[in-house]
């Protein structure tokens, strides 16, 4: 069954990485999902900007 995806570069590897690079890309790889795990986003404390994400309609500006 042929694949509906996109080729974008030849998939025939002729080169091959080293086993220190592959460590090496790994462990980076590593340490930036746990940075991303440990990533919260911040508190909002200005209730200004939350209406700046929330949609404008009639109700909310009589509100205002």
């Amino acid at each position: 069954m042929a694949s509906a995806q996109l080729q974008l570069i030849d998939t025939e590897r002729t080169w091959k990485l080293d086993r220190r690079t592959v460590e090496i890309g790994r462990a980076g790889v590593a340490r930036a999902r746990a940075a991303l795990a440990a990533a919260t986003a911040p508190e909002v404390t200005d209730p200004a900007h939350l209406e700046l994400e929330a949609p404008v309609t009639p109700a909310h500006r009589a509100a205002a």
